[in-house]
């Protein structure tokens, strides 16, 4: 490292260097391979401090850390300049220089940009696997939609659902990990747990397998244990805590199965549309009147069909993409 930068950031972390010095360092991180290496020298450093003691960046404000991150991570992105593997979102910038910078700089400069999103979209007949950069994973079923950050903040972990997915979510306990749905939030900080939230559904459901977590909506807040559900009906605005016997069978559309338990075929029909990317048109609203309890692994959307006409006297014709319901 020059001599120059070396005292250029040392200036920046005593207060005493200028907007455009402390601007020169950021780029140095972002630009420069040896100005990389120096920052994540920092970050080892800073991580080994933070496990002796949990609380030493306790004074640095969300607006420091987030941004200046995001802000960091964002110009090596553009730059395309090969690095040592950053801690993901979860990293803790050098805290004397973070400060320091944050006092330099405020939300009028280039550097406080707001925080950029990305959404993935799984199409009907379709389900996908997200890893996020804490180690956090998803499964996502068909017709869903999730939004999220490029970088998680440091102080929480924030996405946005519609649809159905099941999270398993690396413990970070100081850092809460929140799913939006709707008007909803689903707080945690390490646990395993499946949201189901269409928006074309009137209900909202929450089941966790594992670890703990808050439901809220509005201004309550519903703590979960495992082997629990929790049910919001969006129009009545009413909330149910039920105990599983099998909170399990929640989440076995990960694992290819179709797994109904005395489940109205309304509600069957909307399962089996988003997996098999099909139409269903019902030609005698009769049938409707019946429900349905069936497990089946790997079937094709015939072998299922089949499966319901033996539970009920109700016809599946299925021609192409669509399948018309009688009597």
């Amino acid at each position: 490292m020059h001599t120059t930068s070396n005292n250029m950031v040392n200036s920046v972390i005593r207060g005493a260097a200028t907007k455009e010095e402390a601007q020169h360092v950021v780029d140095w991180f972002s630009s420069t391979i040896e100005g990389q290496q120096f920052l994540s020298d920092m970050l080892d450093r800073d991580a080994y401090l933070l496990e002796a003691d949990p609380h030493v960046g306790d004074s640095l404000s969300p607006l420091q850390s987030d941004h200046l991150y995001k802000k960091i991570e964002k110009t090596i992105y553009e730059k395309r300049i090969r690095r040592k593997t950053f801690k993901a979102a979860a990293v803790l910038l050098p805290l004397l220089l973070m400060a320091a910078l944050g006092y330099l700089f405020n939300d009028h400069t280039d550097m406080f940009n707001e925080t950029t999103y990305a959404e993935l979209v799984v199409p009907k007949g379709e389900d996908a696997r997200l890893i996020f950069q804490d180690g956090t994973e998803v499964f996502l079923n068909a017709d869903t939609r999730i939004r999220y950050p490029e970088k998680f903040g440091l102080r929480k972990r924030e996405v946005w659902i519609d649809g159905e997915a099941y999270f398993n979510v690396n413990p970070q306990h100081k850092r809460p990990f929140v799913v939006h749905a709707h008007n909803t939030r689903t707080v945690v900080t390490g646990t395993s747990f499946n949201v189901k939230a269409y928006g074309d559904s009137e209900k909202i459901q929450v089941v966790l397998d594992e670890g703990k977590t808050s439901f809220q909506v509005l201004q309550s807040s519903y703590p979960m244990l495992p082997g629990q559900q929790i049910e919001y009906d969006k129009i009545t605005g009413r909330t149910t805590l039920y105990n599983l016997v099998r909170p399990s069978n929640a989440s076995l559309w990960k694992t290819n199965v179709v797994y109904f338990y005395d489940t109205p075929l309304l509600e069957v029909m909307k399962v089996l549309e988003r997996k098999y990317n099909v139409e269903f048109h019902v030609q005698s609203p009769k049938a409707l009147e019946y429900s349905y309890t069936l497990t089946t692994r790997q079937a094709t959307i015939d072998e299922v069909l089949d499966e319901l006409h033996k539970i009920a006297p109700v016809t599946f014709d299925h021609q192409e993409n669509k399948v018309y319901v009688s009597m």
